[in-house]
């Protein structure tokens, strides 16, 4: 595409590092690379906020802000994704859902849109089945990997994995270290799990040679040249290898191809069939068919399709009030007890209790050091006593 758009892209948060952080992150810099001009829409802002300010990219927590119309809407997340078309109600967008079940993935349903994306099947379907998004408007694009991050790997795959990494969500999965310790390979973790996260895994990735990881993070790990056990606490997909590596992709990795239980023996059974000549193979293979620069291509078309061509929504005044009343009452409480704002009573209590025990704190505290300068007291009146006494 020729055309250098404004795109707003939203996201519902941007503190740490996270799957649809990293989304946004690459799409946003990818784009600017390519001439567009990007800003990312986010109520929470963090330091992954500050990451891409510091590539150039505006990142504003209020719509409000923005004192020029983008010129088209690149839209994940349910509520940021609803805020910016009614702030902007005549711009083109696209919505995108990431996830099978996650709330915030939910698509919105407004006039604005003119087109879905899913990510795998199992997205597509929720869009859909459950959502009852016409199929002729939902495309499939599966995630990316954005190759200019990824480093040089230190060394070749050895014959035999001898470091190996759980990352992201496979962090919480405790079998992976006991069948790496049974076949005395070195075991570490990054994930939220783990207690360690950092905005640039490629970087540790690629010093590694076998990586437990789901989803996304498979992918990343693919492309870093690990040979990749899918599994995460849902269940296991096993090893990824040239007989599996499509219909795996075409499942992202994730929710369904998650089919068999995690067991220390089915791990190790995994591990054992470890192939560096495959691996290798694989990983050439990922970092082709996902390349980053293959998806900005799509999200181009796509764009242009959605801007003046065969997706170009058909806005009205009334059809927007109208998404508008629907968002509103699918997603704001109306009472107290309204599922839409589950806990509010236990809230508004804990909120009280704590109130009470911090009194009760500060009332502690104070006894305690009133006991304190009474022992003082005490201990001052010992020592006098003990001196007047006689020797």
């Amino acid at each position: 595409m020729g055309d250098r758009l404004t795109i707003l892209f939203t996201n519902i948060w941007l503190k740490s590092h996270g799957g649809s952080e990293v989304v946004v992150r690459d799409l946003a810099t990818g784009a600017m690379r390519r001439g567009h001009r990007p800003i990312v829409y986010t109520p929470a802002a963090g330091d992954f906020a500050q990451e891409l300010r510091g590539k150039g990219v505006v990142v504003i927590e209020d719509l409000r802000m923005l004192a020029e119309a983008p010129d088209i809407i690149h839209a994940h997340h349910a509520i940021p994704c609803a805020e910016a078309l009614i702030r902007f109600p005549s711009v083109p967008a696209i919505n995108v859902c990431q996830a099978f079940e996650y709330w915030v993935e939910a698509p919105v349903h407004f006039p604005q849109i003119g087109a879905y994306v899913a990510t795998d099947a199992a997205c597509r379907d929720r869009l859909v089945h459950a959502e009852g998004i016409d199929p002729a408007r939902v495309v499939v694009l599966h995630n990316s990997v954005d190759l200019k991050r990824v480093p040089p790997r230190p060394r070749p795959l050895p014959d035999r994995p001898q470091r190996a990494l759980a990352f992201g969500k496979a962090a919480a999965v405790t079998e992976v270290r006991s069948a790496c310790k049974a076949l005395s390979i070195d075991f570490e973790a990054i994930g939220q799990a783990a207690g360690r996260v950092t905005s640039h895994p490629e970087a540790e990735l690629v010093g590694f040679d076998l990586v437990f990881a789901s989803a996304r993070a498979a992918l990343e790990a693919l492309c870093c040249g690990c040979a990749v056990i899918v599994c995460d606490s849902r269940g296991m997909a096993g090893l990824v290898t040239s007989d599996n590596f499509q219909d795996l992709r075409e499942r992202n990795f994730g929710l369904r191809s998650l089919t068999t239980p995690v067991g220390v023996d089915a791990l190790v059974e995994n591990i054992r069939r470890y192939d560096r000549d495959d691996a290798a193979a694989v990983g050439a293979r990922a970092r082709v068919e996902a390349d980053l620069e293959k998806l900005l291509d799509d999200f181009e078309n796509l764009y242009a399709e959605v801007l003046t061509g065969r997706r170009r929504p058909s806005i009205t005044t009334a059809a927007h009030d109208a998404a508008v009343a629907r968002f509103l009452h699918d997603y704001l409480p109306r009472h107290p007890n309204d599922p839409k704002w589950p806990g509010l009573d236990e809230r508004i209590a804990l909120r009280e209790r704590c109130l009470q025990l911090e009194e009760q704190l500060a009332g502690a505290l104070q006894e305690q050091r009133a006991l304190r300068d009474r022992c003082a007291q005490l201990q001052h009146r010992v020592e006098l006593e003990r001196r007047r006494a006689p020797r």
